[in-house]
């Protein structure tokens, strides 16, 4: 399935684009979500009202503390640090580095569009946020534990929603991949155990 883009979102796709190979962070919006049906758009008046406002200016806005300036989670009203129950919302570095990560096989039919499985990472941002997310693009590869990624966004409905994105950078593979000419070393034969004597 591909996605309908506007010719504005298209320009800011290619833009993002080049920054990933860059190593800098993703902006673009896409105009119709590539996983979810709109009926699962979020509520944008509830308490995560400055998140979806931040997300529509291509923005990532995420709660602090008021007082000592501590990540807080998204609905947390009460800081850990300083008990103070003052929360403000602030723009926020959209980079962190995948914590975890799982592939999700189960579709749900009239809800879930994907066709295939998909990556859903739990993101540690630069800011000491965490997030779990879904990738911007159809067909991103699962992130490595460790790896960088961008926050960028996809519309769900009429909602601007968080997503990674992971730099593409051909000459990048993981370790525990090999490339097609690379070919694994042969294991010295172990020797047989001597019977008793």
């Amino acid at each position: 399935m591909t996605a309908d883009v506007s010719p504005s979102a298209e320009a800011a796709s290619r833009t993002a684009d080049a920054s990933l190979r860059g190593g800098g962070i993703v902006t673009s919006t896409l105009t119709a979500d590539w996983l979810l049906t709109a009926d699962l758009a979020p509520d944008t008046t509830d308490v995560l009202a400055p998140l979806y406002a931040a997300a529509a200016e291509g923005m990532l806005s995420l709660p602090h503390c008021g007082a000592c300036g501590l990540a807080l989670e998204l609905e947390q009203r009460v800081c850990d640090g300083c008990d103070a129950a003052t929360v403000v919302w602030r723009p926020v570095e959209p980079a962190g580095a995948v914590h975890s990560v799982t592939v999700v096989h189960r579709r749900e039919p009239g809800l879930v569009l994907a066709e295939g499985p998909y990556p859903v990472a739990d993101v540690e941002l630069a800011s000491g946020h965490r997030l779990v997310l879904a990738p911007v693009e159809p067909g991103t590869p699962a992130p490595a534990i460790g790896d960088p990624v961008s926050i960028g966004f996809r519309r769900l409905g009429d909602v601007a929603v968080p997503g990674f994105a992971v730099p593409s950078r051909p000459d990048q593979h993981r370790p525990d991949q090999r490339r097609p000419d690379q070919h694994r070393p042969e294991r010295p034969a172990r020797p047989s155990p001597e019977a008793p004597s």
